[in-house]
């Protein structure tokens, strides 16, 4: 007979094991031989899952020093990533690391790629990775943009292939009707390529703004400049454009987009900036008009703005009604070009060699070797201490 103690010690663990099919009380009290049997049986099996979760452990050891010294990884976040990724051997790792290798990846672009998608190491590197690396080579993408495309796309190569990734282009191309085109907007937007939902949203969004008579140039601008707006949910980037016509903008000219491009911020970051724009004389109808003229001044930050508008305005004596309406002027580095060209004309002016309406556009959007020449060199004679005042500015801030 099997004592009693035992009975009632393991009656429960039996009863509750997985394996267990038999009714164990039976078995306990009338066939003791076969108890003993499937006691043993029992803590075999036990101890082979014992056995499964040591070789387990053991894979977690293999993963994470696999990702430290094949991937390139810190310790801390190998461990990390052995969470969600559990390797048994480095064949296939070793297969799909070769493959990256030789489409360009670097061994910090390695590191980047595993530590964004893990999972990827699990992939099959010939029949799954290799077509869609060479499908990205036949479309124009180099092996320098490569690398960055999929690491921004971090599942892109995730996607399959027919049913994704080359539908996915064909709409993309037919938008912009160019391969290299293409492939400057998927190094912009690679993330909207591979999760938005392209017939649902880019390609109505493309089609409203076809319809607005945006050309194509505009639409081109849009995606490799602004390509998160172009998949944005189709309702609401309807709105946008809607609001850029409203407030005056002409869907001919690519302000058009760079105005629906900065419609699309919340509302309460606009109020914000007729707030700051204020400060400075700025009613709303000249903020209006400003951004009309220039709307990327709406993504200036209010203590970028601030700050040029305190070196024009208090240092330089500029009108704040004058930058209202050439708006464009503080587009400009404040320490490169704003604050070592102002100087230099403030000085002129001083002088008498200029008259002091002299316009911001002549002297603030030319480049630098026409500046020099009108004027530093041209004044060289009246005034040598000009070339000296700019080279220091120049160089004070190329310092800093």
């Amino acid at each position: 007979m099997v004592p009693n103690f035992l009975i009632r010690t393991l009656s429960a663990s039996f009863t509750n094991h997985k394996s267990t099919q038999i009714q164990l009380g039976s078995l306990l009290q009338h066939k003791p031989t076969a108890f003993l049997l499937y006691f043993k049986y029992f803590t075999s099996t036990t101890s082979f899952d014992s056995e499964s979760d040591g070789n387990h452990h053991k894979d977690d050891t293999f993963t994470v020093s696999y990702l430290i010294n094949s991937c390139g990884l810190s310790t801390k976040l190998a461990r990390e990533l052995s969470n969600r990724v559990n390797l048994k051997s480095p064949d296939g790792p070793n297969a799909v690391i070769d493959l990256l290798s030789n489409y360009g990846f670097s061994k910090s672009q390695l590191a980047k790629i595993v530590e964004n998608h893990p999972k990827l190491l699990l992939a099959n590197a010939e029949n799954n990775l290799l077509p869609k690396l060479k499908f990205f080579r036949s479309i124009g993408v180099s092996d320098t943009d490569l690398p960055k495309i999929l690491i921004r796309g971090r599942h892109i190569l995730s996607r399959s292939l027919e049913k994704c990734l080359i539908p996915r282009y064909e709409i993309l191309r037919s938008a912009l009707l160019d391969d290299e085109e293409v492939v400057r907007s998927l190094k912009t937007s690679s993330f909207g390529f591979s999760f938005s939902d392209t017939k649902k949203n880019l390609v109505p969004n493309i089609e409203v703004l076809r319809k607005c008579g945006v050309p194509q140039a505009s639409i081109s601008y849009l995606m490799i400049h602004a390509g998160t707006l172009a998949y944005r949910e189709h309702s609401k980037f309807v709105e946008v454009v809607n609001t850029a016509k409203e407030i005056g903008f002409n869907p001919l000219r690519v302000n058009f987009i760079v105005a629906i491009e900065v419609l699309s911020k919340r509302k309460a970051v606009w109020e914000s900036r007729f707030e700051i724009y204020e400060r400075w004389g700025w009613d709303r109808e000249m903020a209006l008009r400003v951004i009309r003229k220039f709307p990327a001044v709406i993504k200036l930050s209010e203590e970028t703005f601030t700050k040029k508008m305190n070196f024009l305005v208090k240092e330089m004596g500029c009108p704040s009604e004058a930058i209202a309406e050439y708006p464009v002027v503080v587009a400009y580095n404040l320490e490169k070009r704003i604050i070592p060209r102002f100087s230099v004309i403030k000085i002129l002016k001083s002088k008498g060699l200029l008259e002091n309406s002299f316009p911001f556009g002549s002297f603030i959007c030319i480049n630098e070797n026409t500046f020099l020449e009108k004027f530093v060199v041209n004044f060289q004679k009246d005034l040598p201490i000009v070339r000296d005042v700019y080279s220091s500015l120049i160089k004070q801030h190329s310092v800093i």
